[in-house]
């Protein structure tokens, strides 16, 4: 997973708004300089920012600084994977240089300041902030920067937030481990139905397996082997949803080929078991974080 800089406005616009739907996501691991907003419509996945590696469901808003190591990918996991979101892509500047170093817009001013580690942002300020960028897609362009305004402003008052990057965490110093750990990553994502040996998996960071053992769990603040039972887990919760396979066979394509094992880590995971999960979720009785 190459670290890619992509590039994003053009030179007539001063921001970007897209709402956009994907079979698949996969985009690379990329940076850029302008802020952005992500609201996930529908679609799940993982979603790494700077050194935090989360899930993603419907519903996830996010907020990135500039230059700031970012991707959702959800390639790894059991159909269906569309994906449907809105994107707002803005420079610091596009309303003129220093405008928000003005006294009235001082709470938008630390919200881009703090932005360079990554928001996400939960409870009202997320219902508040969904229907405001439903809306500004269908805005002409006056309208969208009025609305884009409001937004910040909202999300600049709000206290339910989440920063996402460790504060340690420099994104013009740290590129080079983002590419790192994006490798490890993707090597995770394409191998973890397999046997991944912990030799094999040190070898794609270039280093010695002890040192990688320190390096992941320094990064990802999980050890190698959580990390990896995560994604099989959440795999099998997608095989679970569709109810084509038998428990046995889900266990076997989610990279456990102990049965035992597969049902003690999934009822540690998602409090259930892997029978229960599939009555409550076709029941229609899953809790969304469970999804």
């Amino acid at each position: 997973m190459k670290l890619y800089r992509e590039n994003i406005i053009p030179s007539s616009n001063i921001l970007v708004v897209k709402e956009e739907h994907f079979t698949v996501n996969e985009f690379p691991l990329h940076f850029h300089p302008e802020y952005e907003l992500i609201l996930i419509l529908n679609g799940s996945g993982k979603r790494f920012v700077g050194d935090n590696i989360a899930e993603f469901s419907s519903g996830d808003l996010c907020f990135f600084g500039p230059n700031l190591p970012h991707t959702y990918s959800n390639k790894h996991i059991a159909g269906p994977r569309d994906i449907h979101q809105i994107v707002v892509q803005f420079n610091e500047d596009f309303l003129g240089k220093g405008f928000f170093d003005k006294a009235p817009f001082k709470p938008i001013r630390a919200l881009l300041d703090k932005a360079i580690r990554g928001f996400t942002f939960t409870g009202e300020t997320l219902q508040e902030v969904t229907r405001m960028l439903r809306a500004m897609v269908q805005m002409d362009e006056t309208a969208i920067v009025i609305q884009l305004l409001s937004v910040l402003h909202t999300l600049a008052k709000s206290a339910e937030f989440e920063l996402l990057s460790s504060r340690g965490f420099s994104s013009k110093s740290d590129h080079a481990e983002s590419e790192r750990m994006g490798r490890v990553l993707d090597y995770i994502l394409r191998n973890f139905k397999e046997e991944i040996p912990l030799n094999d998996i040190a070898s794609v960071a270039c280093l010695s397996p002890e040192a990688f053992c320190r390096y992941f769990k320094k990064y990802t603040r999980k050890t190698f082997s959580e990390f990896l039972i995560e994604v099989r887990i959440g795999h099998a919760c997608k095989l679970l949803q569709q109810q084509l396979l038998g428990v046995n066979q889900i266990s076997l394509q989610s990279g456990f080929n102990n049965i035992s094992y597969f049902n003690r880590k999934f009822k540690s995971m998602t409090k259930k078991t892997p029978v229960e999960y599939q009555k409550m979720f076709a029941a229609g009785r899953l809790p969304e974080a469970y999804v």
